[in-house]
């Protein structure tokens, strides 16, 4: 699954929250209340929390680079 987001830096330079639309957070939702995720998934979600937890800003694209990427 591909998101696009905004991620949200703190003052201290480190990433605090990402925003995603929200029929995105509606079908991530289903799937994880659901049950339905499949295991590839499950374990993006908990690499991204983990990563959001330890500050890991190489694990994030900045909104700047995404929208340079995508040509936006």
């Amino acid at each position: 699954m591909n998101i696009t987001h905004q991620t949200v830096i703190g003052e201290d330079g480190q990433p605090q929250a990402a925003i995603i639309p929200w029929s995105v957070f509606l079908e991530i939702q289903s799937l994880v209340d659901d049950g339905k995720a499949t295991a590839e998934e499950l374990e993006a979600i908990r690499e991204a929390e983990a990563d959001r937890a330890a500050g890991n800003m190489d694990a994030f694209t900045d909104l700047k680079d995404l929208k340079a990427e995508l040509s936006l």
